[in-house]
């Protein structure tokens, strides 16, 4: 064999071995990775609104005797309603009288601070005074007389299930307060020529036109 025709061989075989080398060597084509999807921020649900409770529907006999009592008072008159609940008619009716001479107690407490105040502002005598110890005097007897033992001008009950419910408007007519402190000789001396006294007695005088309006 020439040595033409020997590199002539050698070049075909060195071709052919480059050839293959180039198939094997091509790399297989990357597969692009999505990117992970977004995320999504999680809604929490908003905590329900507490239910909401309907006030308890006061009682309609409630209402009316505290309208009669509230009248009372429009018209110059001490007035409250006691309430007394219990298995047994006379318990309740009982409890409501009791209850209601103690509020119409608080109330009459209230009239004379007011009307001892009043005096004491009015004359220029200290509410230490001795002179005032008239109007203490004079609110004790009432209660412990007249409103301890007093009679209610209104009592009714109503039944829930086996309960009885008693409402009893128990008053006090102011013409009983002056009354009283005009045996305070002393005090009243001063007291029946004061705008204070004078308010008094023309709440007297209303509540007793109230009561024979009423007959």
């Amino acid at each position: 064999m020439s040595y033409f025709m020997k590199k002539s061989l050698l070049y075909f075989v060195l071709s052919a071995a480059a050839a293959l080398l180039s198939g094997c060597s091509t790399s297989a084509p990357v597969t692009a990775t999505p990117p992970p999807p977004a995320s999504v921020p999680e809604i929490m649900p908003e905590p329900a609104a507490p239910p909401v409770q309907a006030p308890a529907t006061q009682s309609m006999l409630l209402d009316e005797m505290q309208k009669t009592a509230a009248a009372m008072g429009e018209a110059g008159g001490l007035a409250a309603v006691g309430t007394g609940e219990s298995k047994s008619l006379e318990l309740a009716l009982n409890k409501a009288k009791v209850n209601g001479r103690r509020e119409l107690a608080q109330m009459m407490s209230a009239r004379f601070d007011l009307l001892e105040k009043s005096f004491s502002e009015e004359t220029g005598i200290p509410l230490e005074s001795l002179l005032l110890s008239g109007f203490n005097n004079a609110f004790k007897i009432i209660k412990e007389q007249q409103i301890a033992g007093s009679v209610a001008q209104a009592l009714k009950y109503e039944t829930t299930g086996d309960t009885f419910t008693a409402y009893a408007v128990m008053a006090l007519d102011p013409k009983i307060i002056a009354d009283q402190l005009s045996k305070e000789k002393e005090l009243y001396a001063r007291l029946q020529t004061t705008k204070a006294f004078g308010e008094l007695m023309q709440e007297a005088k209303t509540f007793a036109a109230f009561k024979a309006a009423q007959k």
